[in-house]
């Protein structure tokens, strides 16, 4: 009797077991009859975007790849004082290959060609466009800025020269560095007629730790020369 109580019971469990599995089944193919094909499309689109970017990475790669030749065959161009040849390998690296580090490059080298062609307002365009594809790298803006104060000065544009080199010795990575910059800022400040802030700027320079003597004598130099100039009646 009891033997028989304790079957009944497992066999009663079994049959809930295989009732919850069943009632599970037909769920779930409710569910698939009712968002089946949503669910495929889903599964697909998701598979397309990842194609997608493999074949964008892919052929952003290829790109990459070809554009570093071509800016290495530029550059030794450059080097060579070819600028007629040079500037328009650059620009066509340029157009060929948006997006790419080569391209990226290849504007800082044309806002060089440019400043050693004597043209500082093309210069100074081609270093601005730089500087928007090097944002955050401090090593790539400490190259853009310097080269567009350059170019900035050379058009007598004193004041924005400044601040240019000033964004520069912000990114310099050596005392040297910076100090050769702010040098270059207190002179543009000069010829902007702004003598207090050269002033400031070269105070600041001639007390910089570890800064090449050169430099430091230079700065005190020019700073008696402005303060016996603004002292004199």
């Amino acid at each position: 009797m009891s033997t028989h109580l304790v079957k009944n019971q497992k066999m009663t469990k079994r049959q809930i077991k295989e009732d919850s599995l069943v009632t599970a089944a037909f769920r779930a193919t409710e569910v698939w009859e009712r968002y089946g094909r949503n669910i495929l499309v889903g599964l697909g689109a998701v598979v397309l975007l990842g194609l997608l970017i493999f074949f964008v990475l892919r052929t952003r790669g290829q790109a990459e790849e070809k554009a570093k030749g071509e800016v290495f065959r530029a550059m030794v161009t450059l080097n060579q004082g070819d600028f007629t040849t040079a500037t328009p390998m650059l620009k066509q690296i340029v157009d060929d290959a948006p997006g790419t580090k080569s391209a990226r490059d290849a504007m800082l080298m044309l806002g060089d060609s440019y400043s050693m062609q004597r043209n500082p307002k093309e210069a100074a365009s081609w270093y601005q466009k730089f500087l928007e594809k090097a944002r955050g790298d401090e090593s790539l803006e400490f190259a853009g800025y310097s080269g567009l104060g350059t170019a900035l000065e050379d058009q007598g544009e004193f004041a924005k020269a400044a601040d240019a080199y000033a964004e520069a010795a912000k990114r310099g990575k050596t005392v040297n560095d910076r100090g050769l910059l702010m040098m270059s800022q207190a002179r543009s400040l000069l010829r902007a007629g702004q003598n207090p802030k050269a002033i400031e700027i070269y105070k600041a320079v001639a007390l910089l730790p570890a800064l090449e003597m050169a430099t430091r004598e230079a700065a005190r130099a020019h700073l008696g020369e402005l303060e016996a100039a603004t002292a004199a009646p």
